[in-house]
């Protein structure tokens, strides 16, 4: 997969956070899928075995990035390997601010990406450095 797709599907990726549309970004990944984390210190897997779930969790999340006060995202990508013609590894830098420009928060966040008739969707991702601690609902000024 090439570096113009993958930042292709980064930036498809992010106009669905941007949307707020829990929808469009679980449009972007497949079923079965999985995130891996390790909050806490504690390395944890979720798998995603069926569309309902992983739509869920991404209403979930975008629920709580807007709770928090989150407006925009923007992205960097920091490292792109080509697995073959079909296959993607990324690892995306992410910046999130808040309606008055403020950057929310910054992590980098891997991804498994592979191609399908509907184009690139991820298969999996590595959360190592979002700190979900930092995002508190933000009181209005």
């Amino acid at each position: 997969m090439s570096l113009q797709e993958t930042e292709a599907f980064f930036a498809r990726y992010c106009d669905s956070f941007n949307a707020g549309n829990g929808d469009a970004v679980a449009d972007l990944w497949l079923t079965p899928s999985m995130i891996t984390d390790s909050r806490e210190g504690v390395a944890r897997v979720t798998l995603w075995n069926d569309d309902a779930s992983l739509r869920a969790n991404m209403h979930a999340l975008c629920d709580v990035y807007r709770n928090a006060g989150e407006h925009r995202w923007s992205f960097e990508m920091l490292d792109h390997v080509a697995l073959g013609a079909n296959h993607a590894f990324a690892q995306i830098g992410w910046t999130m601010h808040r309606h008055d420009g403020e950057v929310m928060q910054r992590f980098a966040t891997g991804y498994q990406l592979m191609r399908t008739a509907a184009g690139p969707r991820a298969l999996m991702c590595t959360a190592y450095q979002e700190d979900f601690s930092e995002l508190k609902p933000h009181a209005a000024q």
